[in-house]
């Protein structure tokens, strides 16, 4: 299974919208993109015994593809990884709301739960 072994070249916290709760979208060096939602709610202390971490890699060939999508859907120009990791934090509140779209679009993504329990 995929990790982030490869370091974050470039990276944005998305708004998020559930409390106790924080998403990020990364652009990886080695071209992956890198999503990520943390839960450090009472909820996942209570039920899931502490934080947990879903993380989701898409492949860097999926990129061209996920970038002429992300330009239909939004009408954005993207042009590089900032402005990609830019498109994401303005059209997407959370990881989960990317991971949707991605699975609506027909992206394919490899993902991992993380409990810290």
């Amino acid at each position: 299974m995929p990790d982030s072994e490869s370091k974050a070249k470039s990276n944005v916290q998305l708004k998020g919208i559930l409390a106790h709760t924080a998403s990020w979208a990364r652009i990886l060096d080695d071209g992956r993109i890198e999503l990520e939602f943390y839960d450090h709610s009472p909820e996942a202390e209570s039920h899931l015994g502490g934080d947990v971490a879903w993380m989701y890699w898409i492949a860097a060939t999926e990129k061209p593809r996920l970038i002429a999508l992300l330009q239909t859907h939004t009408g954005a120009t993207i042009t590089d990884d900032r402005t990609l990791l830019d498109v994401l934090y303005a059209n997407f509140d959370d990881t989960w709301a990317i991971r949707d779209w991605l699975k609506e679009n027909g992206i394919p993504y490899d993902e991992k739960f993380d409990s810290s329990a």
